[in-house]
């Protein structure tokens, strides 16, 4: 029975490479995109451009972070410095000021970060 079952999906894999193999061979030279030296050098000039993009920086300034006490238990275990990622702009950014609440410790951090 499991030698049935082998030589029933290796017949049906090849049955598929079959199929597929008589889609691509119905596609016909003159149907595809021929293409020039001319616009080769376009595509390289065009590649070189978008190397060239400097990075736009971004200054973020009071951005607040609320951290539990019960995690945290003073002030000196908080991050001094945090991953900032939004609307494309990343980067770290730096504590600032740190506010001590009753159940919480809120972080001020500021920063540049850049949008690549």
């Amino acid at each position: 029975m499991k030698n049935f079952a082998k030589v029933t999906l290796a017949t049906f894999i090849g049955f598929c490479g079959i199929g597929a193999f008589s889609q691509t061979e119905s596609v016909n030279a003159a149907g595809l995109d021929v293409t020039s030296q001319d616009s080769l050098n376009v595509n390289t000039s065009t590649a070189i451009n978008k190397q060239s993009i400097i990075p736009e920086p971004k200054t973020i300034k009071h951005h607040h972070v609320k951290y539990e006490k019960r995690k945290y238990q003073s002030a000196e275990n908080l991050p001094k410095e945090i991953y900032y990622s939004s609307e494309g702009f990343k980067g770290f950014i730096s504590a600032v000021t740190i506010m001590d609440t009753e159940d919480y410790f809120i972080a001020c951090y500021s920063g540049t970060v850049i949008r690549c």
